[in-house]
């Protein structure tokens, strides 16, 4: 790709770090790097290729900005993003703000590449949870197809951001802390909740994950249901997956489909966990196992890094295709 001239907003959150940490490991060509955070960090500077960037406040669209990648709330990119597209920069947002307009591409490269054609200077990055399972999920709708799909979510901590990870630490250290970030404690437990409740029961994420599964694999008619739980792990976002199939199946054939998955290392002895894939760029899925009495039906665990595959590294994933 030629150099970009690249703008970070939300440059201090653990995304936007994990932003520059891909940006430099990935050697991505930049004309120019322009970060920005709130006013508490306005005069600070972030290193970056052994260089100190400057962090600023954002107050107007910057001029000489090709791309914007924003790691920030859905509130601000509410109010941001529009600006940046009239100014005629090219914006992937990270919240959930945009993800299921209709005129906004949600995109895996290694699954919807296809579907930045029509983007009109927005893209969407999808959910960490979601992103997760959703390589596996589009090997099997490729390869057999898809009739329904169960998740049960295992979610780190650091989804919330560093609040959250300070909350974790902070109740490691003393039984009797107050939550602030979550409603239970987090330390040595685990509950099904991740946002908030609607009226029929179901969290905020819960939705997500059902209605960007959905959007991603181009499938509105498929069954999904989820759980989404959170659990006392810093980094690393697991999934457990009961899927039916449209027609019988064997570990053998869904085997060789995950092996051929982009982006996916399948482990058909073995699996991962949350401490072992941190920092790593993959999805891994292991422990498969298919229905004795109905081969239709099948269970797996995958596992990534919801800062760099949930978030991230797929975030850079999409420049590069964009500005080939």
């Amino acid at each position: 790709m030629n150099p970009v001239r690249l703008a970070i907003v939300g440059a201090t959150g653990l995304v936007g770090r994990t932003t520059l940490e891909v940006l430099e490991e990935w050697q991505v060509p930049l004309a120019d790097l322009q970060l920005f955070a709130s006013a508490d960090s306005s005069g600070r500077t972030m290193p970056f290729r052994g260089n100190p960037i400057a962090l600023r406040r954002l107050d107007h669209v910057p001029a000489g900005v090709d791309v914007a990648i924003f790691a920030t709330s859905r509130e601000l990119s509410r109010l941001w993003v529009p600006q940046f597209r009239d100014a005629g920069v090219l914006v992937i947002d990270h919240s959930s703000q945009y993800r299921m307009d209709p005129d906004v591409p949600l995109v895996i490269p290694e699954i919807n590449a296809g579907a930045l054609t029509g983007h009109h200077r927005l893209i969407a990055n999808p959910n960490c949870s979601a992103s997760v399972v959703l390589l596996p999920l589009a090997a099997l709708e490729r390869a057999i197809g898809l009739k329904t799909v169960i998740v049960d979510t295992y979610q780190s901590v650091s989804g919330s951001g560093q609040e959250a990870i300070a909350e974790l630490d902070e109740q490691l250290r003393d039984s009797t802390s107050i939550p602030r970030v979550y409603p239970r404690t987090i330390a040595h437990n685990v509950f099904p909740q991740v946002g908030e409740f609607d009226t029929d029961g179901i969290c905020d994420e819960e939705r997500k994950v059902v209605e960007e599964i959905r959007k991603i694999l181009d499938r509105p008619d498929l069954a999904v249901f989820t759980t989404t739980v959170r659990v006392p792990v810093r980094v690393g976002h697991s999934i457990a997956a009961t899927v039916q199939c449209r027609r019988e199946t064997d570990r053998i054939e869904v085997g060789k489909a995950f092996s051929q998955m982009p982006g996916m290392v399948y482990e058909s002895a073995d699996y991962r966990t949350p401490r072992e894939v941190a920092g790593r760029q993959e999805i891994f899925v292991g422990r498969l196992r298919t229905h004795a009495d109905n081969p239709s039906w099948l269970q797996f665990w995958a596992v990534g890094d919801n800062l760099r595959k949930g978030a991230a590294s797929n975030a850079v994933q999409i420049l590069l295709e964009v500005c080939r």
